[in-house]
């Protein structure tokens, strides 16, 4: 005999599958669980699972354009190699590719010779 569920927790599953919140609906009992263990308010465990459901969201909208982008390769900051290329300011990059520069309204000039992989203006 399967295990009784609670209508209450019936309506909550259809609900959120309604509502497309699947990676919400997927880790529920999960999330339950460790909001008891951490004594979270009711605001906090709200705040938690739709933080989690939004990063859900935002990775698979990623991964979707991604493929449909039809890169040969992807290649991350994460993943490149300072080492192999000494000239390159780690720092430098790192912090540029956090994109704070557009939103103080700052510019940036990349140079170098041509066909090293700077993009062009558009």
């Amino acid at each position: 005999m399967g295990a009784v569920i609670d209508p209450r927790e019936e309506r909550l599953l259809a609900a959120l599958k309604r509502l497309l919140l699947t990676h919400t609906r997927d880790t529920l009992a999960a999330a339950l669980s460790e909001a008891a263990k951490r004594q979270w308010t009711y605001l906090e465990f709200l705040d938690e699972v739709l933080s989690r459901e939004v990063d859900a969201k935002q990775g698979k909208r990623i991964r979707m354009g991604m493929q449909i982008a039809h890169f040969p390769c992807v290649r991350t900051i994460e993943g490149f190699d300072f080492a192999f290329q000494p000239s390159a300011d780690e720092r430098l990059i790192r912090e540029l590719s956090t994109g704070n520069f557009i939103a103080h309204g700052d510019n940036v000039l990349i140079f170098g010779p041509p066909g090293v992989g700077k993009p062009r203006p558009t």
